[in-house]
């Protein structure tokens, strides 16, 4: 496998998945840009995106009365536009719209979110698309409109994973977010060459993972409660388990929106997909052990290996990551060959090796596969390291006000001096718990300086209901084994 690359890919989706109005339509363009003037190639990245999210989306019960594809790119914002009057010309009140693209995204962190670029290109001619602009475009879609982003920056789109708390244009209830990083960080992409050596290829690890958790080949692994139907929600909850290369971001928060149904009886106990069950017993290392513990279920026959990643000047460092097969079935059925593994029901124990000059920071471990089908991340897991000793810090940047009923939520930042576990409380002004955002969840690396986790509220209790008008306040507990530390936000509002 060869290194990865964060090459500032973006996905876009509109995607809206219909379960309650039977009548309703739904119609998809997805559209891949690999061949650029101001940024590098990416190809075959893009082009192998667009073809396994339209079979991610052609699975379950989408409904799609059309789908199209455009895997070689666009020439600027009226080919664009003209794509999307032909594909969504005819879309209704209770229709759906998918628009998908995989492109470079820039953006300067010093200027306004506003300003997040997409690149429309097709190898000779290229032009910037903002999101002000897509906007414009979307508005004469009738329908809801969910918007995937897999892109550098891609939080920017939205005003999430910023160093400050920005605004954004795709408020309202026609449409939907989904992106797979927070603004300030890069979304990466890998690329590689098959198992037979045949051919070169590529993918995007958020794409990847997404387009396996709403497929068969996973078993419909986003689907969290195995009740049929796949929610928004559900799926940033799968994403962030499962994709460890950036942070996961939606609007609006904890949405019920149905992303995807299925016939829940006539796939359980089946699974297609390489590898499931993922899981890992911890987060924190013992930088003394530098252990990982984790379990996985083998379904099919394949080859495993495990690439760990460190951090350098705030980012991975795919160039330098450390790559190894799995060991654990070498002296069997395939004799001494490292990584073949046959199914059932796998355990490990893995060494991390720390860097020699610092022993606190953020490590990525990600499982790669190797099969007849090619190459595949089938989950990644960020572990946190941090001596004992070491004392936390938090300091609180929170809103004063903010009105859930016209589609707001409310920005909390919260820097931090190290890698910790969070739990975060909303509360009345008075001790009353509301809801819980976050339950003993690892710190991970935004990409902001100074170094801070970035989380939102929308105004529900923890049964999901709007909340008074009133006076709030949240309550955080971090914890650095055996040290932990509480503090109380000041009061806000919601009008």
């Amino acid at each position: 496998m060869k290194q990865s690359i964060g090459l500032c890919l973006f996905l876009l989706c509109l995607l809206v998945f219909s379960v309650s109005c039977a009548e309703g339509k739904n119609r998809a363009l997805l559209i891949g840009c690999d061949h650029f003037l101001s940024q590098e190639d990416t190809y075959p990245a893009s082009s192998e995106n667009v073809a396994m999210m339209a079979d991610a989306l052609s699975g379950g019960s989408m409904n799609l009365q059309q789908l199209v594809t455009r895997r070689t790119g666009l020439s600027g914002v009226r080919e664009m536009q003209e794509m999307i009057d032909d594909v969504f010309s005819d879309a209704k009140d209770e229709d759906v719209s998918y628009l998908y693209i995989s492109t470079h995204g820039v953006w300067n962190m010093e200027e306004s979110n506003e300003r997040m670029t997409l690149l429309l290109s097709d190898g000779f001619h290229e032009e910037g698309l903002t999101a002000k602009t897509l906007h414009d475009i979307l508005e004469d879609v009738r329908g809801t409109k969910v918007l995937i982003l897999d892109v550098c920056h891609a939080g920017a789109m939205i005003g999430k994973g910023v160093p400050d708390r920005f605004s954004h244009v795709f408020t309202g209830s026609e449409y939907k977010v989904l992106c797979s990083s927070g603004g300030a960080q890069q979304s990466w992409f890998w690329a590689g060459s098959s198992l037979d050596g045949t051919r070169f290829t590529a993918g995007g690890y958020f794409s990847d993972v997404l387009a396996s958790g709403i497929s068969m080949r996973s078993g419909f692994a986003a689907d969290m409660n195995d009740d049929g139907v796949i929610t928004l929600s559900e799926i940033k909850k799968y994403l962030r388990q499962m994709h460890g290369a950036s942070i996961v971001q939606t609007y609006p928060e904890e949405d019920t929106f149905p992303f995807l149904s299925y016939d829940a009886e006539s796939v359980r106990g089946r699974t297609s997909g390489p590898i499931g069950d993922v899981y890992f017993d911890d987060d924190l290392l013992d930088p003394e052990s530098s252990e990982v513990h984790l379990s996985f279920t083998v379904y099919q026959t394949l080859r495993m290996a495990y690439q760990v990643v460190y951090q350098k000047d705030g980012r991975w460092d795919f160039e330098h990551a450390n790559f190894f097969y799995d060991t654990g079935e070498m002296f069997g059925a395939f004799g001494d060959a490292a990584g073949f593994l046959t199914p059932g029901i796998k355990e490990r124990t893995i060494q991390i090796q720390l860097p020699e000059e610092e022993i606190k920071g953020y490590i990525l471990l990600q499982l790669v596969v190797q099969s007849p089908q090619g190459i595949q991340v089938v989950a990644s897991h960020v572990l946190g390291v941090v001596a004992g000793n070491e004392t936390p810090k938090i300091e609180i940047e929170i809103g004063r006000e903010f009105s859930p009923s016209s589609g707001e939520e409310l920005g909390i930042i919260l820097r931090h001096n190290l890698p910790m576990q969070l739990t975060v409380y909303i509360e009345t002004e008075d001790g009353q718990p509301v809801c819980r955002l976050m339950n003993r969840v690892l710190t991970r690396p935004e990409e902001i300086v100074p170094e801070a986790t970035t989380l939102f509220w929308n105004g529900q209790n923890s049964a999901g209901e709007s909340v008074e008008k009133g006076a709030y306040r949240m309550r955080i507990r971090a914890f650095i084994p055996p040290q932990s530390l509480e503090l109380v936000s000041g009061v806000f509002y919601v009008k």
